[in-house]
């Protein structure tokens, strides 16, 4: 076999041997995760990377009932969820009008719409902070839900004008020669064809609000009000000896993403790769 034949079989196997790579070093944290809270602290201490010897739940559902996570799963949904509407509505909406309308000052408006994709919360957290203390939105579901809808919005606005600028504009002309309003053409032409990069869109920004833990921490004080993410650092605090009941709460808390987004994950592709494609 020639030189030239060989390469592409020894690229081929480099990068199949990274990905291998790559793959075990995240689903095997997870799998100890997973199997590790269906064993008692006792077999975790002495054999932190032994296999359980049965299947048992009773660490979830203590860690249930220990951290009250009915109560703080409800709140996660409904900041997750108000969030995700309001960064789906409101970044469609913006990514459109940067893609398809004409107007002063739209380039160097999307340019700096997009400077939140590099500024960290950090930056902006204490300002945030003295700003709903102010306004009395300190200790409230929307201290949590308007900062991370913010966050989410400018990579939100990104992949989805990314996907708009790959539509052609024929589609919108025949409209417009019919008398279509441009909310119209929004609303019943371009938002159903958009379905792979909303999907896409929906999953990010679900995941990341889910996830969020800093701006939950600093804002919300009152335990009754605290998501999942903040109630288990202080569940964790609590029973820092137990390894077995703390890693049943990070299960629980980590389960729901992994369901969306094994759902979702071909409308995530679909709608990456559409969005990369001018036609």
């Amino acid at each position: 076999m020639s030189t030239e034949a060989r390469s592409p079989i020894v690229v081929r196997t480099i990068v199949w041997a990274i990905m291998a790579v790559v793959l075990v070093i995240y689903v095997v944290p997870i799998f100890w995760m997973y199997s590790s809270s269906m064993r008692t602290n006792g077999e975790i201490i002495l054999n932190p990377i032994g296999l359980p010897t049965r299947i048992d739940f009773t660490n979830f559902i203590d860690a249930w009932q220990m951290a009250n996570m009915g109560r703080h799963f409800i709140i996660s949904i409904v900041i997750t969820l108000s969030s995700t509407l309001l960064v789906v509505g409101s970044a469609s909406l913006a990514a459109y009008g940067f893609s398809r309308l004409n107007f002063a000052g739209r380039k160097s408006l999307y340019a700096f719409f997009l400077l939140g994709l590099i500024l960290p919360v950090q930056s902006f957290l204490v300002g945030l902070f003295v700003l709903f203390r102010s306004v009395g939105l300190l200790n409230s579901l929307w201290a949590v839900i308007l900062p991370t809808s913010a966050i989410a919005l400018p990579l939100a606005v990104l992949l989805i004008k990314n996907y708009f600028d790959s539509l052609p504009s024929s589609i919108e002309e025949s409209a417009e020669i019919d008398g279509a309003s441009t909310f119209t053409i929004y609303h019943s032409i371009i938002l159903p064809i958009a379905t792979p990069i909303i999907a896409t869109v929906t999953t990010f920004t679900i995941i990341n609000v889910w996830n969020e833990f800093m701006i939950p921490f600093v804002m919300i004080q009152t335990t009754e009000l605290r998501p999942l993410t903040t109630s288990l650092y202080v569940f964790s605090t609590r029973h820092s000896a137990n390894y077995a009941l703390r890693l049943a709460a990070l299960a629980v808390i980590a389960s729901p993403m992994f369901v969306v987004y094994i759902l979702l994950q071909r409308q995530i592709q679909r709608g990456i790769t559409a969005g990369a494609i001018k036609g």
